[in-house]
């Protein structure tokens, strides 16, 4: 693809970057603490899959001659966002290969259940200092995001600006409707029922 194809494409590549990041942002900010680590685990895989998609589209947008420094520094940003998760994604599945009869891990030390309450506790202290810090990062990138998201939409001719704010309306419709707060507080619900 030429520059000339990503500049044509840049409206759309913004405002899913723009959509799927915001999502991935409410979707941390849900309480989790009451969760069981299964639907913690799922709600996190709900969270790396939006933020791989805003990365996908800030690359994108960055492949336009238009593009700025700052757009640069936001997808490295996303990328350090992405990692974190992961992080604590990690740390949630080592709690969850302790935890219970099922956990494999418990099983091959050949460990009885109480004696993997203590190693499955840590991890979910790791996983809950990953998100304190990265809450704390996201709160100071609120509005370096914005001013960012205003001055690509300030960038773009009338008709592109148009074309954001409809692909932005279209795509969060579709973002809202696949990852709805409801569900996945009712699945957090349903699972802590069954425990």
């Amino acid at each position: 693809m030429s520059a000339k194809d990503f500049n044509l494409n840049r409206p759309i590549h913004l405002a899913r970057r723009d959509v799927y990041f915001e999502r991935a942002v409410e979707l941390l900010y849900m309480p989790m603490q009451e969760m069981d680590t299964t639907a913690r685990i799922e709600h996190v895989d709900k969270v790396i899959t939006l933020l791989k998609t805003a990365q996908f589209h800030a690359f994108f947008s960055t492949k336009s001659p238009a593009s700025t420094q700052s757009e640069h520094d936001l997808l490295h940003f996303l990328r350090l966002i992405s990692h974190n998760v992961q992080s604590a994604h990690s740390m949630m599945q080592h709690q969850a290969h302790l935890e219970g009869e099922e956990g494999f891990l418990c099983q091959f030390l050949d460990a009885r259940p109480d004696e993997c309450v203590l190693p499955a506790m840590h991890y979910r202290r790791r996983a809950d200092d990953i998100f304190h810090g990265l809450w704390h990062l996201l709160r100071l990138g609120h509005k370096p995001y914005r001013n960012l998201q205003q001055a690509n939409i300030q960038s773009l001719s009338p008709t592109e600006q148009e074309r954001y704010r409809k692909a932005y309306r279209s795509f969060r419709e579709e973002i809202m409707a696949k990852f709805p707060a409801q569900a996945i507080k009712a699945n957090a619900e349903a699972n802590a029922a069954t425990v």
